[in-house]
């Protein structure tokens, strides 16, 4: 394939499994990805990477380039009250003892959340137990689970309200500052890239001056194209990577049917349309 229709292949890196909050195997995600003419991916799956190996060899049989990846939380205390801070890593060695800690530190905060989350709801007189939602979705489910399993047990009628009740017995959860990730993430072999930077809650003229910070900080990348962006989102972002040299990213977020509106692929990347070309083996 030359360099030119190389760039024109269909790229999505930003996805979950079965192993976080998502509703495929990472095998049955892979031979997704292959069904819709995916040709390079990476699952990024919340606090793990136990998806990982199993993914390579099925990406492997289907001729996809499969790029290891994880997605963790940031601590948000100097942002907005309702922001998130999701990074990123991509390339990342799963076997390196900096990711193994990192897995460790988020697996233990996120079993504590789980378990006040559900208890407070219990208390509230809701017919949910953490024993279900774990037999149901394993030992690493998220929010998105629970949110599952109460509209299935009909304790509400739709995601949203349970979305809803869920955000009224919120547990904060215990987070590390995104400077200490980014250092485990390089000491991965990683490369750190903020995720959907809307959810910083931030607003878009002050991107340059944030990025800029984080670049001087050890931040590599950000994810331009996500199921939530708006055109203006998009191009904003795309100014802040080129002022910056920073890499930039892209991917659907698809968790199956626990968010049913957002589709693997659905928003047709190609390699092209990303500075991160230079990083596959495509």
């Amino acid at each position: 394939m030359d360099s030119c229709s190389c760039q024109k292949v269909n790229v999505d890196l930003h996805m979950h499994t079965t192993c976080s909050d998502g509703t495929d195997s990472p095998g049955e995600i892979v031979k997704l990805a292959a069904s819709k003419n995916l040709k390079v991916i990476s699952i990024t799956d919340h606090d793990t990477v136990s998806g990982v190996q199993k993914a390579v060899e099925v990406a492997k049989r289907e001729g996809i380039e499969f790029i290891p990846g994880i997605e963790v939380t940031a601590d948000t205390s100097f942002l907005p009250s309702d922001a998130e801070f999701h990074i990123l890593g991509y390339f990342i060695d799963i076997e390196s003892s900096a990711i193994k800690e990192l897995v460790e530190f988020f697996s233990k905060t996120r079993e504590k959340r789980n378990r006040l989350l559900i208890e407070r709801l219990e208390d509230a007189g809701y017919d949910i137990h953490y024993e279900d939602v774990e037999s149901l979705f394993g030992k690493n489910f998220g929010k998105p689970n629970i949110v599952t399993l109460l509209v299935e047990k009909k304790i509400v009628p739709t995601r949203k309200e349970a979305f809803s009740l869920i955000k009224k017995y919120r547990v904060k959860r215990e987070k590390l500052d995104y400077r200490e990730i980014f250092r485990l993430l390089k000491e991965a072999n990683g490369i750190p890239v903020v995720a959907h930077p809307p959810t910083l809650k931030i607003p878009r003229n002050y991107y340059l001056s944030f990025f800029t910070k984080l670049k001087e900080e050890g931040l590599e990348g950000v994810e331009i194209i996500h199921s939530i962006h708006t055109p203006a989102d998009v191009e904003a972002l795309k100014g802040v990577v080129k002022e910056l040299s920073l890499l930039s990213t892209g991917g659907s977020d698809y968790h199956g049917y626990n968010k049913p509106d957002i589709a693997l692929g659905m928003l047709n990347i190609k390699l092209e349309d990303l500075n991160f070309g230079i990083f596959t083996g495509v």
